[in-house]
């Protein structure tokens, strides 16, 4: 039976067929089919034709994933854009339990501080915070200390601004910028944040007892 495949094969191929064509015949697999045919030599104009053919399929191909990604980022965007309407509003008792939250993911909760820090490099996210800290929380604009953590010491000034912009705290209360640099991180420059990391310090222990007492009304464990 491989024999009269072979053949019909090796017919098909000298006639000017696609490997595409051929499958389609004999029940055969590829690999078998590249193996039968690999000293089989194609006229120019037969090898213009499978190169139309493959350039063909291949154009489909990429029409057809282009379609696809397009189809897939129209219903991506759509499913973001419901999401989005379901928070239409954050109440005062949702922002409360958003920043406990928030700072138990990403916050100093250590018995040991003398006061609460939220770290985070998402400037949607620190001006959340702002708002839990000066809203929910009370803490007065004079209490409120910003530190920028950046590897590249070139753009200290332009974080700055940035976060004095993010925070709405001025730059009069940033404390010296942290510049973390390392083989490794000058390795990564591509990678790295363009703003750094932004620290929000709050020197009061009461608030941060308070937190703690609050992140353990959530279930959270304290370190």
């Amino acid at each position: 039976m491989k024999i009269e495949e072979k053949e019909e094969a090796i017919k098909l191929r000298r006639a000017g067929a696609t490997y595409g064509e051929i499958l389609k015949q004999i029940p055969a697999s590829k690999s078998s089919l590249s193996y039968w045919l690999r000293t089989i030599e194609l006229t120019e104009s037969q090898k213009h034709r499978i190169h139309g053919k493959d350039l063909c399929a291949r154009r489909k191909f990429v029409d057809f994933n282009a379609t696809r990604h397009k189809k897939t980022l129209a219903e991506k965007e759509n499913i973001f854009k419901e999401s989005s309407k379901e928070i239409s509003g954050i109440t005062p008792r949702e922002l409360l339990l958003i920043g406990i939250a928030l700072y138990w993911a990403e916050g100093y909760k250590t018995d040991r501080a003398r006061g609460v820090e939220f770290a985070n490099s998402d400037p949607a996210m620190i001006q959340l915070m702002m708002k839990w800290f000066r809203d929910i929380c009370g803490v007065q604009e004079n209490k409120i200390r910003i530190r920028i953590q950046i590897h590249d010491s070139r753009n200290i000034r332009k974080s700055m601004e940035f976060w004095s912009i993010k925070t709405g705290v001025s730059l009069a209360q940033f404390t010296k910028p942290y510049i973390k640099t390392s083989p490794t991180s000058q390795r990564k420059a591509g990678n790295l944040l363009e703003h750094g990391v932004c620290h929000i310090r709050i020197s009061d222990s009461r608030l941060l007892t308070k937190v703690r007492g609050w992140i353990n009304g959530l279930g959270g464990p304290i370190v």
